[in-house]
């Protein structure tokens, strides 16, 4: 017989006990015994059942108590004393914690407890008293919310409803530890809340959080040495910006362990948010008196969400877990993929926040180095600071793009086959081609403006570069504007969210307002650089409107643009449009003119394998943009003829209105 079916058959010889022959109790137990053992128990008289009948009943059970040899019961048992120790619980509580375990474990036990409860002649409390060997009063007090018990996280209210007879559970994880066959608290405390894995990211691959990743660093290295309780750092950003690996390699900086909270269930699903609450608490303790272990909890926002706990049923007490933010022994690292989506109540309570930005071009090229060594797909090295300029996704999807490479025995090609469907994925299934651009990637030999780009980038790319700033590129369509502006935030490492009039301007009165301030509100929510394409339909000069509503659009767009902490973009093709009051809100502004005579012939070996005729360098008034628009018609026609070319390039040239080199801003 095993342990836990002695300890439930314990119980029941103390219901025989406790109750006569004409109970419900008297009329349900000899089916536990059945259920139990394999004995059979004499039939229970049809009319009033007498003492005779029940003293034989009473003895099978207590014959059956004494004996008892080992099993997962023993375990529990084991183990729950270790916890008990641990967690400075009292034998009582030590007591209820091994009666609430054999519950949740194993089906004899568990029928035993519901079949007297659902008699209504015995109470949770009066079982307990019996299991623990304790008076109900003392049990009734470790009952309690307050309690150790409850407090530690091992045991939990229980919220399965009315059928749900007991009031305590257990997280999945603690009830899979429970069972594991260890001999000391702390292969136990490993078992609940093992290491997280090694990093792949190295620390100078979060270059771009600058001064923010020392103090981060110095911060949880002086909170450890102390002990000093209640620190939580914060890092949050958009999916794949890489918070869940610097919390890695933060952890890896200072020596320490990082040990994952609430990630999943036993079963490997989503713990329920009491759960991941409970995890959090039991860690907390568990941990608490170690120097070398920080905890990790991601997803911040699916338990501090806008306005506290309003989507938990039966919610904890928000003072409560204010307090426990305030006084948890050991640092927490959280993270989250927008902060609006948490209470301000919760946000207070952090001691330090960073927001995670996508690497920037070179860094990202530095990571394609070092996932190419790992993984060998032949990728050769000429070609992947490229491939890190047009995809910019997380390393974890270029790792795992790799991989597939490999196993299809690809290369470059499926490397970005299937970064670009991973793409298109994020995006609903859209096409993942910039909305609303059809030229090719920015490339600086085809610019020609009156700024030093480079310059720009070189400055604005460092980590400690100032963020609030702002730029005006104008001129005109297809000169490169929308592309530079985007392999900016590349350089930076910001992710980009453009927008276009169609974007923004409604027809119903204030939307056009709100879809503004929601644009910039978006962009500092994720960190990113906001692009306005058209902007002189948004900024229209005000001493020429007609209506109400134009007036409080622009003026809409000129206060958030005063306030705006992150760098945005406007681009335009008609700057003599934008309202004088434009000029004193743009850092810089840049035009992007045609290209020189010396570029033509640069463009044109960009898109075709012949050589250009002579007469190109009559073409003034062409832009980067018009030659890839030619070469897509060419390759729809299956044309390469250069006169062919120099045909469609001429008629580009002709329909290009204006002078041929506009005045751009004074400097």
């Amino acid at each position: 017989m095993t342990h836990e079916q002695h300890l439930a058959l314990d119980l029941i010889a103390r219901l025989a006990d406790r109750f006569g022959p004409a109970s419900r109790i008297a009329k349900e137990l000899p089916s536990w015994l059945e259920y139990l053992t394999e004995v059979n128990c004499p039939e229970r008289p049809r009319t009033r059942p007498g003492i005779q009948w029940w003293n034989k009943v009473r003895a099978i059970a207590r014959d059956l108590v004494p004996s008892a040899d080992g099993g997962e019961g023993e375990i529990v048992q084991r183990n729950a004393a270790l916890l008990g120790d641990h967690f400075r619980l009292s034998p009582v509580e030590t007591s209820m914690l091994t009666f609430v375990a054999l519950y949740k474990l194993f089906d004899g036990f568990e029928h035993v407890i519901d079949g007297a409860l659902k008699t209504e002649e015995v109470t949770v409390p009066l079982l307990l008293s019996w299991f623990c060997a304790a008076p109900e009063s003392e049990i009734r007090a470790a009952m309690r919310a307050s309690g150790r018990l409850t407090g530690s996280g091992l045991v939990q209210r229980s919220r399965g409803g009315r059928h749900n007879r007991m009031p305590f559970d257990l997280s999945d994880r603690l009830i899979l530890a429970l069972l594991a066959d260890v001999h000391s608290i702390s292969d136990l405390i490993a078992l609940m809340f093992p290491p997280a894995a090694a990093p792949q990211a190295e620390w100078q691959d979060f270059e771009g959080l600058g001064r923010d990743a020392d103090l981060m660093r110095d911060l949880l290295s002086r909170a450890l040495a102390e002990r000093t309780p209640g620190v939580h750092i914060l890092l949050y950003g958009p999916p794949g910006t890489g918070k869940t690996e610097f919390a890695k390699v933060l952890a890896r900086e200072i020596g320490a362990d990082l040990r994952a909270v609430g990630e999943t269930d036993d079963d490997g699903g989503e713990p329920s948010r009491r759960e991941r609450l409970a995890e959090l608490s039991m860690a907390s303790r568990m941990l608490g008196q170690r120097s070398d272990t920080v905890l990790l909890f991601d997803e911040m926002e699916d338990l501090f969400g806008a306005g506290g706990f309003p989507f938990i049923r039966e919610a904890p007490s928000k003072v409560h877990f204010n307090r426990v933010l305030e006084t948890n022994p050991i640092p927490v690292i959280w993270t989250t993929n927008s902060v609006n989506a948490c209470d301000p109540a919760f946000l207070r309570r952090i001691s330090y926040s960073a927001l995670m930005r996508p690497p920037s071009g070179r860094v990202r090229a530095r990571i394609w180095q070092r996932l190419e060594e790992r993984h060998g797909t032949g990728i050769p090295d000429a070609a992947l600071p490229a491939m890190a300029e047009r995809h910019d996704q997380a390393p974890a999807l270029v790792s795992d793009a790799m991989r597939m490479a490999l196993l299809c025995n690809g290369g470059v090609a499926v490397v970005s086959q299937v970064l670009d469907a991973a793409a298109r994925l994020a995006k609903g299934g859209a096409d993942i081609a910039p909305r609303h651009h059809a030229e090719v990637p920015w490339q600086p030999n085809l610019t020609r403006a009156d700024a030093d780009l480079g310059r720009i980038e070189a400055r604005l790319g460092a980590p400690s570069a100032p963020r609030r700033i702002s730029f005006c590129l104008e001129g005109p369509a297809g000169t490169g504007k929308s592309a530079w502006a985007r392999h900016l935030a590349r350089v930076i490492g910001m992710p980009v969210i453009e927008k276009r009039t169609s974007d923004l301007i409604s027809k119903w009165l204030g939307e056009s307002e709100e879809n503004i301030a929601r644009a910039f509100s978006e962009a500092r929510a994720e960190g990113a650089m906001l692009i306005f394409d058209e902007a002189d339909s948004l900024l229209a000069d005000r001493r020429g409107a007609e209506r109400s509503w134009e007036v409080s659009q622009v003026n809409e767009m000129l206060t958030w643009m005063e306030s705006h902490p992150l760098p945005f973009v406007c681009t335009t093709n008609f700057v003599e449009k934008l309202d004088p009051a434009t000029h004193r809100r743009f850092t810089f502004r840049i035009r992007f003119d045609f290209l020189s005579v010396d570029q033509l012939p640069l463009a044109w070996a960009a898109h075709f394998p012949c050589s250009p005729p002579a007469e190109l360098r009559a073409l003034d008034r062409l832009a980067p943009g018009d030659f890839a628009n030619v070469a897509r018609r060419m390759r729809a026609l299956g044309n390469s003829d250069p006169q062919a070319i120099l045909c469609e390039l001429t008629r580009e040239d002709a329909a290009k209105m204006g002078a041929a080199r506009p005045i751009g801003f004074g400097r």
